[in-house]
């Protein structure tokens, strides 16, 4: 069970980002708060942040952290200012976020392959400063 002071601590994520998908493709997303209690994130088309391609949601809700994408859900197992870890609840992976030096953001990705062997992927994103 979280508070509403410790979902608050994903203020970390506040902000434009950019990174390098997997294909090599670089991608745009901005992280804010909606409301108390709701942090969206936002996927763009490209550097501009105009078009909207994309968009997930955290939320806060009688002491449950959710994450929601695209009919894919996952509960928060950790939260603290500087990272946060997810369990997949309707997801195929868990993730987890964590704030990296020079002003980076580290998103790993784990699941287990047709064997059952762990694998992950891990993204760097870089902040956008105005």
């Amino acid at each position: 069970m979280f508070t509403l002071d410790q979902f608050r601590q994903l203020a970390f994520l506040q902000g434009r980002w950019t990174g390098d998908g997997p294909d090599g493709t670089p991608f745009f997303e901005e992280y804010a708060f909606v409301d108390a209690s709701t942090l969206r994130s936002t996927r763009y088309a490209d550097a501009r942040f105009a078009e909207a391609t994309d968009s997930s949601t955290v939320a806060f809700a009688d002491g449950i952290v959710t994450s929601t994408w695209n009919g894919f859900s996952w509960r928060a197992s950790a939260i603290g200012a500087d990272a946060a870890a997810f369990e997949p609840v309707e997801a195929p992976s868990a993730f987890s976020w964590s704030r990296g030096p020079d002003d980076t953001l580290e998103v790993v990705q784990r699941w287990s392959d047709d064997q059952g062997r762990p694998q992950q992927y891990t993204l760097v994103l870089r902040r956008i400063r105005d």
